[in-house]
């Protein structure tokens, strides 16, 4: 059964940016609004308060990510932030540490962290 963590209805569709699948970054990335990423990075994604960060099927991240809600289905390799909730879907990879104040994990997702609650 395939449950959905975050309401689709909360997206933010007058402020959505997409990052392709073939887009490969070094550096930062500050993100106002939400983000669908389907790319790599290799660095750091900053998510401002009220934007929720999607990293897509396919996506990877090595580096570090901060932000208030993040939602993996790709894979990220380093240390993330989040003030609010992070989801690891079944499809998700999470290979480092997190600080997070709601974690939600689910069955089939690799989920290799030290974890923080705040």
């Amino acid at each position: 059964m395939e449950t959905n963590s975050v309401n689709p209805n909360e997206i933010n569709t007058s402020e959505l940016t997409v990052i392709a699948h073939d887009a490969k970054i070094t550096g930062t990335l500050e993100i106002r609004s939400d983000l669908h990423f389907f790319g790599q990075i290799n660095g750091e994604i900053k998510g401002y308060p009220g934007s929720i960060i999607y990293l897509k099927e396919g996506s990877l991240v090595e580096g570090k990510i901060s932000a208030e809600t993040v939602v993996v289905e790709g894979f990220v390799k380093g240390y993330m932030h989040c003030t609010g909730k992070v989801t690891i879907t079944s499809y998700g990879r999470l290979v480092g540490s997190i600080k997070t104040a709601s974690l939600v994990v689910e069955p089939g997702a690799i989920f290799e962290a030290d974890v923080g609650m705040t």
